[in-house]
């Protein structure tokens, strides 16, 4: 499908909710981030360590695979550009490292209920430190919410180029 990019998606950490989809806006979704400055990491030495994507604040993505991209992968690019774009609105607030772009907690909390299912929301809970579930959960939650073209509009909004 994606031929050149066919190598450059990767599965989540965790299980993928069950509404994982392929997205052709992905290719697209990519090349938006290259264009932002982030520097992404095709399936890196370390990628046998636990994990399957990443996104860390100096801009760099990880993005671990094997074969053809399925509809995980493309959800696993999805979720860490959640993270891309948590990290532009603390740069815009002024905040350090990466932080929930719905600053309502209350607001934030009924959305990401209203996406995901209870056990995806405890699974996530389980599976990450206490300090960053409100991030892991609005990022799970957009993963699984909005298009690879939605998130490009996003980037649009809230990043700045280099």
């Amino acid at each position: 499908m994606f031929k050149p990019l066919a190598a450059l998606i990767a599965a989540l950490t965790i299980s993928v909710p069950a509404v994982a989809k392929v997205d052709p806006g992905t290719v697209n979704l990519l090349q938006t981030l290259n264009e932002y400055g982030v520097s992404i990491q095709y399936n890196p030495s370390d990628c046998g360590s636990g994990f399957m994507g990443r996104y860390n604040t100096r801009k760099v993505m990880t993005l671990c695979y094997r074969g053809a991209p399925t509809a995980s992968d493309h959800d696993t690019v999805r979720h860490e550009t959640a993270h891309f774009l948590q990290h532009c609105a603390s740069i815009q607030r002024g905040e350090p490292g990466l932080n929930p772009l719905a600053v309502n907690p209350t607001k934030r909390n009924h959305w990401v209920t209203s996406v995901l299912k209870p056990s995806q929301v405890r699974r996530i809970k389980s599976s990450y430190s206490p300090t960053v579930h409100q991030i892991e959960l609005e990022a799970f939650a957009m993963a699984q919410h909005y298009t690879a073209n939605d998130l490009i509009k996003y980037i649009k909004a809230w990043c700045i180029k280099p």
